[in-house]
């Protein structure tokens, strides 16, 4: 079954990871869960730490005994 097109388009970046990094990506590749190749894999982690890093939390939460800091 092939891929569905990504809807938010994509653009071709390139980057220098360590000779262990692209190790785990090949591996990771291998078993076809986060893309079917290494760069695949690369931009899938990309794009989930760049959402991770600009996500808001959606939940405050007060814990008894510390200073909720806004």
């Amino acid at each position: 079954m092939a891929k569905p097109p990504n809807s938010a388009g994509s653009k071709n970046i390139y980057v220098t990871v360590s000779v262990q990094s692209e190790r785990l990506l090949e591996e990771l590749a291998k078993q076809g869960i986060y893309g079917r190749n290494p760069a695949e894999v690369a931009g899938r982690f990309i794009d989930q730490a760049l959402q991770q890093f600009i996500e808001r939390p959606r939940l405050k939460v007060k814990l008894r005994g510390t200073r909720q800091r806004d």
